[in-house]
């Protein structure tokens, strides 16, 4: 279960271990939609909380055993990825100022379904070094699961209102963390949120966009990163003018 890469053979993409655990996942998140589908507003942020201090220490214990493995690079350890960020997002379920704690809120609700959903889908970075019982692939099934679960009970909640505001949050945030990745990645040559080469991500468009032009690529890795922002917020700034212009002729 602790093993380091190379001593079994790794699941594999869609292998039947593979599609098994995909079928599993999306069972449970149902399940769990289900038997807390009447959870309150106010629950729903103590269970965020719940998630940070647990999905944090089995963090930490992902970084020892990292380490302890010689597995030194940053790339290993820091949790500087896209899905990672959903850590730090629970982290700001703690503030109990309402606009601070949007931009959590923010990459929870405009990436939660599809960023979890796409790991589980290609889970890329753990399936392809390890068993299906190691930790490590269990630990990611689990937490995208959870990034995917609390997506889904934030819209059942109404933990925040979801509007342009909410949408250009969830830029800034991403923006931030993103700017932080290109900087580690200049200094350190690391690979961090992929953003220097495209490293394991299954969709060959990403090598050929990046053999051709890495400032290209670069730029094209992190509209994609907002775009689930950049659309949200761009169809309701249009709801808003239509709806304001309506209340104009309404009142003419």
């Amino acid at each position: 279960m602790f093993s380091i890469a190379g001593t079994y053979e790794p699941v594999g993409m869609f292998s039947v271990a593979h599609i098994i655990s995909i079928f599993v996942c999306v069972f449970l998140i149902i399940v769990a939609v289900i038997l807390t589908r009447k959870m309150q507003k106010a629950t729903y942020f103590k269970m965020l909380k719940v998630f940070a201090v647990v999905f944090t220490c089995l963090e930490l214990f992902k970084i020892i055993w990292s380490l302890a493995n010689g597995l030194t690079g940053l790339d290993y350890w820091l949790p500087l990825y896209f899905c990672s960020l959903f850590i730090y997002a629970l982290w700001f379920s703690y503030f109990k100022n309402e606009k601070i704690r949007d931009y959590g809120l923010s990459f929870i609700a405009m990436s939660g379904i599809i960023a979890g959903g796409a790991f589980i889908l290609f889970p890329s970075t753990s399936f392809k070094a390890y068993p299906i019982w190691h930790f490590q692939c269990l630990y990611s099934m689990l937490y995208h699961s959870t990034f995917i679960y609390s997506s889904i009970m934030l819209f059942v909640t109404h933990a925040t209102k979801i509007d342009f505001k909410l949408s250009l949050k969830y830029i800034i945030f991403c923006l931030f963390f993103m700017a932080l990745a290109i900087i580690i990645n200049s200094i350190n040559g690391c690979n961090m949120m992929f953003l220097n080469n495209p490293g394991v991500i299954p969709i060959p468009l990403l090598k050929t966009i990046f053999n051709f032009s890495k400032p290209l690529y670069i730029i094209i890795l992190i509209v994609a990163h907002l775009s689930m922002g950049l659309v949200a917020g761009i169809y309701m700034l249009i709801a808003k003018i239509v709806e304001k212009k309506k209340a104009t002729i309404i009142k003419q």
